[in-house]
């Protein structure tokens, strides 16, 4: 098919080091990767009020959390990324929303990612542009950059994704604002936040069976992309591609922090492709456990389809990046 849009959105964006692609081991080259994007489409923890100390006590981590997966109430997450280059440090994005849970997990989220990058990284010059007059198709890449700069929403419910603002935001009609992906998705600058997700019974079950460091509030390990890959549903749509043998053996190192009543406060991860590369990290903090949590999809009459934003580019001259053979 072609001007299979999201496709090629997909395909051009260079992986962050968590996400199993190479890195300039020089330097990462930031504002390549938001072009590539574009193209392709707190230090103290706050401590709830302690539960009763027998309580505290009596629960393993993975116990406590299977007894707060209850329908209709979920928990609330902030994620921070950033890529650190020797001592240089950038944050690229933040990412935050909620998590409703079912009786085995992770039922349906909703989250908003906003890039933290300047303004002038989202400026798009065509190379072949003279200082004349631009053409559709480069005043169509102008409107993809600069919808970078806006915040991404993803609905996710009964594995379909909902995406609305965004750079897929600026192809959408006012009164149907939100795209249905084809398949299940964290979006375009939604999938750069966390991807170790704690709040799975069988992942937070994997990080404390590898954890090299036990405490009753703290622990630490390392983990790989293939033993993820076995056993969390979240970690397999952020990757939304098979790995490859080398990317499965990409390392993760990760430190949890649990509360008094042994559910997961904060998690942070770092991975890298080689030594001595761009790392990856991601602080995400997580709150208000037991709240009560609804996420429905959009009302049909408000979500547009795949076809109609490909027929926005079903022109008889598309753009080459965006034309699939």
């Amino acid at each position: 098919m072609r001007y299979y849009f999201v496709i090629l959105l997909r395909k051009a964006i260079p992986p962050l080091p968590h996400q199993g692609g190479g890195v300039n081991q020089e330097d990462f080259p930031l504002k390549r990767y938001i072009a590539g994007l574009a193209c392709a489409a707190t230090a103290v923890l706050g401590v709830p009020a302690l539960a009763s100390t027998a309580h505290a006590q009596a629960a393993d981590p993975v116990s406590a959390l299977k007894s707060r997966l209850k329908s209709g109430y979920g928990v609330a997450f902030v994620d921070t990324v950033k890529i650190r280059n020797g001592k240089k440090s950038t944050t690229l994005a933040h990412r935050k929303g909620e998590l409703q849970f079912g009786a085995s997990g992770v039922a349906a989220s909703d989250h908003t990612t906003q890039l933290r990058a300047q303004e002038d990284l989202f400026a798009f010059d065509t190379e072949e542009n003279d200082g004349g007059e631009k053409t559709e198709a480069e005043k169509d890449l102008d409107r993809l950059f600069a919808g970078l700069a806006e915040p991404e929403r993803v609905v996710r419910v009964k594995n379909k994704a909902y995406i609305q603002g965004g750079a897929f935001g600026q192809f959408l009609p006012e009164d149907k604002p939100w795209l249905v992906y084809p398949k299940d998705t964290f979006g375009l600058t939604g999938s750069l936040g966390q991807f170790v997700n704690p709040t799975e019974p069988s992942t937070l079950k994997a990080l404390l069976a590898r954890a090299t460091v036990k405490r009753p509030t703290a622990y630490s390990g390392k983990i790989t992309f293939g033993e993820l890959n076995k056993v969390s549903p979240w970690f397999r749509v952020a990757q939304e591609v098979p790995l490859t043998k080398q990317q499965a053996k990409t390392v993760v190192n990760w430190r949890l922090f649990l509360n008094a009543d042994r559910l997961p406060v904060r998690l942070t991860i770092s991975s890298s492709d080689f030594a001595n590369g761009p790392t990856s990290t991601i602080d995400t903090r997580y709150s208000g456990w037991g709240s009560k949590v609804t996420i429905d999809a959009p009302p049909a009459d408000q979500v547009s389809t795949m076809k109609e934003l490909n027929d926005r580019f079903a022109a008889d001259t598309p753009v080459p990046l965006l034309t699939i053979k």
